[in-house]
């Protein structure tokens, strides 16, 4: 009896072994199935954290070659703002050179001039008869020029400025700065009834000025201010070619101004209208 219990025990029941087994087998493959899930979760995860990477390292990349474009061009500017300024700074080096050079030649031909006049004022003065016309008055060295003007207008021992005293005048002024022509200028250096005069003495000066001269004769007060020696000295070159060229004209063996000739406005005027006179009554002869 008891026997027979347990075969019918066994024969109507799986065994303990082989169930166990079974369980084992499934909970392994439920793991590992388990794992290659998380595995590929994990690799897509990773996978899509590399793309997300990639797009952000190509947007980046993107961005750099952006800001290197536009630095280039920053670069470009700056190189072109920077020839410019060189090529300013060459421009300026050039013109203080040549007005360096201008003041030089200014100067020696001051120098020049001072020494003829002052070697020949002796002899000029006692081989002169004095028939100068309305030249009176010593014109001596040039240095000696730029102080002719003593007194004011309207004063009773008033001495007549010289050419140079008014060029001088005017400059300071700035009026030459404005563009006006040296015939329009205002002075009170001139009284009005000799304005024919002052007219046609400044019509000769601007028939005989360089055009260094007028240049710098034309600059702003500022810019004279800082140049007094070398406004003195070109006033005073003008004043001295204006006598030498009116000599020429007259026909004077040797144009050199003499010490009996004085570059007055009047005495220059006057002179100077005879000139033009001629050189009109000439022309007007030619087209007949």
């Amino acid at each position: 009896m008891p026997a027979t219990k347990r075969a019918k025990t066994n024969d109507g029941a799986p065994s303990g072994g082989r169930g166990a087994a079974l369980t084992s087998t499934t909970i392994d493959d439920l793991t590992a199935l388990t794992t290659a899930q998380l595995y590929s979760l994990s690799s897509r995860r990773h996978r899509d954290e590399s793309r997300e990477s990639v797009r952000r390292a190509q947007e980046e990349r993107d961005r750099a070659y952006v800001a290197l474009e536009q630095s280039q061009r920053w670069l470009e500017r700056a190189n072109e703002h920077l020839e410019r300024i060189e090529e300013g700074a060459r421009e300026a080096h050039r013109e203080y050179m040549d007005a360096k050079n201008l003041l030089v030649r200014v100067r020696q031909a001051s120098s020049a001039a001072v020494e003829m006049m002052g070697g020949r004022a002796a002899a000029a003065a006692a081989a002169d008869d004095g028939s100068s016309d309305d030249e009176a008055g010593m014109l001596g060295m040039a240095g000696r020029m730029s102080g002719s003007y003593a007194g004011g207008p309207g004063g009773k021992n008033r001495k007549i400025p010289f050419i140079q005293d008014i060029i001088i005048e005017a400059a300071k002024s700035g009026e030459l700065s404005e563009g006006k022509s040296l015939e329009d200028i205002d002075t009170e250096l001139v009284p009005r009834k000799d304005r024919s005069q002052f007219s046609n003495a400044m019509k000769l000066v601007g028939e005989l000025w360089t055009e260094e001269e007028e240049l710098f004769l034309r600059s702003t007060p500022d810019e004279i201010t800082e140049s007094l020696e070398e406004l003195k000295v070109i006033a005073e070159t003008i004043a001295v070619r204006c006598l030498t060229k009116l000599n020429e004209w007259e026909g004077r063996p040797d144009p050199t101004p003499t010490g009996h000739q004085k570059p007055s406005f009047i005495s220059v005027g006057t002179r100077a209208r005879r000139v033009f006179v001629s050189r009109k009554k000439d022309t007007n002869e030619e087209d007949v």
